[in-house]
């Protein structure tokens, strides 16, 4: 497996890049947000990979952050998903993006990338749910999150607040914007939480 190329970039086009290792061009197939930073970087630069090896093809594509390809395996996972899929969910969709999709249970975040429609979207968050939500540590997968506590915690004052008739994007949009410590208990957060909401923060 090639785990990341080290090189200058020698070309940019809508949905790719080409990288010279030294004297050798990789053409990586990556998002536009990689993409992006690739138009706007000088000198040496490290993209991380995925080789995906096909019958009829090998395609290497390319990532700005292991974030980034963290999500792209996770969403290949998914049977429909293929890497085309995948990195067009990475150009719609950030990493906090994603995270928060599935933490609120909005799949329709999934349908702004082109090829994603409803069902396919329910696909992805039907099998990848329950292997994300109070199992992978938000703060481990995307430095750019604000520091929340555990997920299992969040997760339990969503369902209450969730219960009393708040939206789940609303109660997701209070927590995130706070500071809260990690050992942080399930009655305080749901108090400060539902101050807010209540005060229409």
């Amino acid at each position: 497996m090639i785990a990341y190329l080290k090189g200058t970039i020698e070309k940019v086009t809508e949905n790719s890049i080409v990288i010279d290792v030294n004297g050798v061009g990789y053409a990586v197939v990556c998002s536009a947000r990689t993409v992006n930073e690739a138009r706007n970087y000088s000198g040496i630069m490290q993209i991380f990979t995925v080789l995906n090896v096909r019958e009829d093809s090998w395609v290497l594509f390319g990532f700005i952050s292991e974030q980034e390809r963290f999500w792209f395996n996770t969403l290949t996972s998914v049977q429909g998903v293929g890497g085309k899929v995948a990195i067009a969910i990475l150009s719609a969709l950030s990493d906090n993006d994603i995270y928060n999709a599935f933490l609120t249970d909005d799949k329709t975040m999934f349908t702004r990338a082109d090829g994603v429609g409803s069902k396919l979207a329910t696909r992805i968050m039907t099998e990848l749910k329950e292997k994300i939500v109070g199992k992978i540590d938000i703060n481990a997968i995307t430095t750019a999150a604000p520091k929340i506590a555990e997920s299992s915690v969040v997760n339990d004052v969503i369902s209450a607040l969730a219960n009393l008739g708040y939206q789940k994007t609303d109660i997701m949009r209070v927590i995130l914007a706070m500071q809260v410590d990690n050992d942080i208990g399930f009655d305080v957060l749901l108090r400060r939480v539902l101050s807010k909401l209540s005060a229409g923060v």
